[in-house]
């Protein structure tokens, strides 16, 4: 925009959500020496998405028609899979080895920089690795592109429609052969992976999120998708110390000894059992809250403060000073409900999209403030700080569980900032009445709480922050609410997922029978070698070997290493795939599984078996099923009545010294309903 003086002028206007211009590429170079043989590239421009021409010849010529390439399409982003380890790094490398002294991509044409020795920066461009927004995002069990694609977009890599057809995934140890024979599949492919790691880039939403971060924090796109939390806070906090009254001086960053970890927040354990029409009720912000209500900062933090912490700190009352982190705090807050307000009031889906990422963005910078001031890293950190958010934190929420048990409701369970309460009305509109009466009871200064959901049933086997539940309110949701078991974790395999999901469905129907029919059922089949092996899957992030003291003896890295030798790319950080072929040797013997291509290995089907057991004995364990009995199929006969065990004509108690149950018998005992609570 131009002054009418013929100077540039900027003004701020409501909504800003420019269509941003991307360029997504991938090369294929040979496994024995390195040099290339293609660059392909994919173009999305608004809603409309194209395939460059694949570049090929001499090593200078695809470099420099690359280069061309992207001067004359001249993209916003430019993005691929894992372009930050190795397509860029690959690139750059070959170009000096051909004379090529500058790869000119930015918009001043200015040659690609890398940043914290990981990241890559073009003037005038954002360089966003769709492996890097996956693996922080999204947090696959695979990491490779044909699974990420084949989850976020229900295709893979093999799925080629570009004038042919690929085939199966070809072998990369067999790349220079494959260039040699067909060439048209290899360009196919490689043209076939900039399609999905562009897309997979849009699905996820990385811009989009990155685009409200910034309008949040007034930084740069660049600082905004690379750089850390503390970073962003900064951009607000160091501004309103600039402006503060008196002004706040800001000391200078720098590197601080590991130090004790701050208590974190109350947790009330929960006791093993089945519970119906539980409450959960969780605190609006927190810990943000607490700031803005005890004037928690830095620059109020003084021996002469009128408000004293459970841990003995004082801070500066507001009629004090009010402090500068609980102002901003209390702005971001004020923003946060006028974007909702805007989001809501939206003419169109667009608009609707823009205030919704605003308010999203906003929340996530208030949760983080209280990480950083925390941490032993920032230059604002003060442990006295950290630990009294939490001490009011957990006197808070102890004062209300107090409360309520003193009133004689029973508190099942709470963790830092939810509670989850046993509703006196056994049914869904007295729980929900419940529930809001509590939220409305118990929001004071210091804390909004706000009735979240209604569970039934609840189950726990009564570990720190394990529990299942059903959701019935404010919908009722298809999946389990799962917190704690296995299939939280990105380590664990499929099966053990699936089962565990289905053992807990049948919990929460309290059909404890059925559950370990499934149970044992499955176990079965995997001891016996009845599942399909991708099911068997395990991940996990590998760093660079060097940090690891003893890295052959650590499946991960042995996968990573057999990755490398079968010519795959890896780079420290990326997460590998393997599947295990021998538990009795030590260290373990695993293969790498690389999905999309066919397993050569037979996996030990016993270490399969066993984890299941372990796995599901946590939540069959309760009502006398361990992990051993699950293994081997049998348990005490008289536990269900001995409706578990037994040939045609009886119904056996398998354990030694136990007297067979004839048919007739074990019928009539299981005449009697068995409830799961008979067994807590």
């Amino acid at each position: 925009m131009e002054r009418r003086d013929g100077g540039p002028s900027f003004e701020n206007i409501e909504a800003f959500s420019p269509q941003l211009k991307i360029l997504a590429f991938d090369v294929e170079n040979s496994i024995t020496d390195g040099h290339l043989y293609t660059i392909c590239y994919f173009v999305k421009e608004g809603e409309t998405l194209r395939a460059g021409d694949p570049i090929w010849g001499t090593e200078r010529e695809i470099i420099e028609q690359f280069t061309r390439a992207i001067q004359k399409e001249d993209p916003d982003v430019i993005t691929g899979y894992n372009i930050d380890g190795y397509d860029i790094p690959t690139i750059q490398e070959r170009a000096m080895k051909v004379g090529i002294r500058s790869l000119q991509w930015g918009r001043d044409m200015s040659e690609p920089r890398q940043v914290y020795q990981k990241f890559w920066r073009l003037n005038g461009r954002l360089v966003a690795d769709a492996w890097w927004a996956v693996k922080t995002d999204l947090k696959p069990k695979q990491e490779t592109l044909n699974a990420v694609a084949k989850q976020l977009l229900g295709e893979g890599k093999l799925e080629v429609d570009l004038g042919m057809r690929v085939g199966a995934d070809y072998d990369p140890r067999k790349i220079d052969k494959e260039w040699q024979s067909n060439r048209e599949r290899i360009l196919a492919y490689c043209t076939r992976d900039a399609e999905l790691s562009l897309r997979v880039l849009d699905k996820i939403g990385t811009l989009r999120r990155t685009m409200d971060m910034a309008t949040v924090t007034k930084l740069p796109l660049d600082d905004v998708l690379n750089i850390g939390s503390s970073f962003l806070i900064d951009s607000i906090l160091i501004r309103a110390a600039d402006r503060a009254v008196p002004r706040v001086g800001v000391p200078m960053t720098g590197s601080f000894d590991d130090v004790e970890a701050i208590e974190g927040g109350y947790v009330h354990e929960i006791r093993a059992g089945l519970y119906h029409w539980v409450c959960v009720l969780d605190f609006k912000s927190m810990y943000p809250s607490l700031i803005i209500a005890k004037n928690i900062c830095f620059t109020t933090l003084d021996p002469k403060g009128e408000v004293e912490s459970p841990t003995g700190v004082r801070f500066l009352s507001k009629r004090q000073r009010p402090g500068l982190l609980p102002t901003i705090l209390q702005n971001l807050m004020r923003e946060r409900d006028e974007t909702k307000r805007r989001m809501r009031e939206a003419k169109s889906p667009e608009e609707h999209r823009y205030y919704d990422g605003l308010q999203q963005a906003i929340k996530i910078l208030m949760n983080a403030f209280y990480g950083v001031f925390a941490s032993s890293f920032y230059r604002f950190t003060d442990r006295a700080i950290g630990s009294s958010i939490t001490a009011f934190a957990r006197e808070t929420t102890k004062g209300i569980i107090g409360e309520l048990e003193r009133e004689g409701h029973e508190v099942i369970y709470s963790d830092t900032d939810s509670v989850f309460v046993k509703s006196p009305q056994a049914n869904l509109d007295g729980a929900v009445k419940f529930g809001k009466d509590l939220a409305e009871r118990f929001s004071r200064e210091g804390g909004q709480l706000e009735f979240e959901k209604v569970l039934d049933p609840l189950f726990s086997h009564g570990k720190k922050k394990r529990y299942v539940g059903r959701v019935v309110w404010p919908r009722r949701l298809d999946e389990l609410l799962i917190r704690g078991y296995e299939t939280r974790r990105t380590d664990s395999f499929d099966l053990q997922t699936e089962l565990l999901t289905e053992v807990f469905e049948k919990v929460l129907d309290e059909r404890p029978e059925e559950a370990v029919k499934i149970a044992r059922r499955r176990i079965s089949e995997t001891m016996e070698g009845k599942v399909p092996i991708e099911k068997l899957v395990i991940s996990r992030g590998v760093k660079n070997f060097n940090e690891y003291d003893d890295p052959d003896r650590l499946a991960h890295v042995q996968a990573a290493k057999k990755l490398m030798a079968l010519g795959y790319e890896f780079v420290p950080g990326m997460k590998v795939s393997w599947i295990v072929t021998n538990s009795k040797r030590t260290p373990q013997e695993v293969q790498p599984y690389v999905s999309g291509t066919s397993f050569e290995g037979a996996p030990d089907w016993k270490y399969y078996a066993t984890r299941l057991a372990q796995s599901v004995a946590r939540a069959t364990e309760n009502f006398g099923w361990t992990e051993k009995d699950l293994l081997m199929g049998s348990q005490q006969v008289d536990l269900f009545n001995g409706a578990f065990s037994g040939d045609e004509d009886t119904i056996a108690g398998e354990k030694e010294g136990k007297r067979p149950v004839p048919k007739k018998e074990a019928a009539k005992r299981t005449e009697k309903k068995v409830s799961l609570q008979d067994f807590m």
